[in-house]
């Protein structure tokens, strides 16, 4: 009798343990809480960025397009602002719009097709520089340059950028050039976001 109960009992003291004690679970969250605080800003940086990227490529995108119609179809092309796609509106937050004006009255008609057209500029973001319509002439240029400027909420410098449209209608992003961190336009000016 006295075999079978040594055998249970180091069949009990073989069992394994299950979990963390909880040492081990103040040392793994300890380790996490240090791991966020110096990644978090780094990520956040990031974020900003690409959400300003996002909306700087799909406005680049939309004025490309403006532009080659404008040449391919030898004729004036409209980039405007639009929150129904019929009418242009002066706040680029909202969607933009391409079209063929024909008649000339800055308004897409029923008879006027939607060549392109955009999403609305990210909430987190704000865009300054430019009211009103774009409107590209057969050869492809515009009546006046343009910067047109996105920055975040917060409205950081540091995060700065911008579509440069040339009076050719060349079409560019705004770089840093001298390397103060803050991007400059076509003139050598540094981006401000006011």
């Amino acid at each position: 009798m006295k075999n079978v109960v040594a055998r249970n009992s180091s069949f009990h003291s073989l069992k394994s343990q299950h979990g963390l004690t909880l040492l081990e679970m103040l040392v793994a969250v300890a380790i996490l809480a240090i791991i966020l605080t110096s990644v978090a800003p780094n990520i956040q940086s990031i974020l900003i960025k690409n959400k300003i990227t996002a909306d700087l490529n799909s406005l680049s995108a939309v004025a490309q397009r403006a532009r080659f119609t404008a040449v391919d179809e030898q004729t004036n092309v409209v980039l405007c602002p639009t929150e129904n796609y019929t009418a242009c509106v002066n706040d680029w937050k909202n969607a933009k719009m391409v079209f063929i004006d024909a008649n000339g009255n800055g308004t897409r008609d029923n008879t006027e097709e939607l060549i392109v057209s955009s999403d609305p500029l990210n909430s987190a973001n704000a865009i300054y520089g430019i009211s009103g319509a774009i409107v590209f002439d057969e050869q492809g240029g515009i009546d006046t340059a343009a910067t047109i400027t996105m920055c975040p909420k917060t409205n950081d410098n540091a995060y700065a950028s911008a579509l440069l449209l040339s009076l050719y209608g060349r079409i560019s992003v705004a770089v840093d050039s001298d390397g103060n961190g803050v991007k400059e336009d076509l003139s050598g000016t540094e981006l401000s976001c006011s």
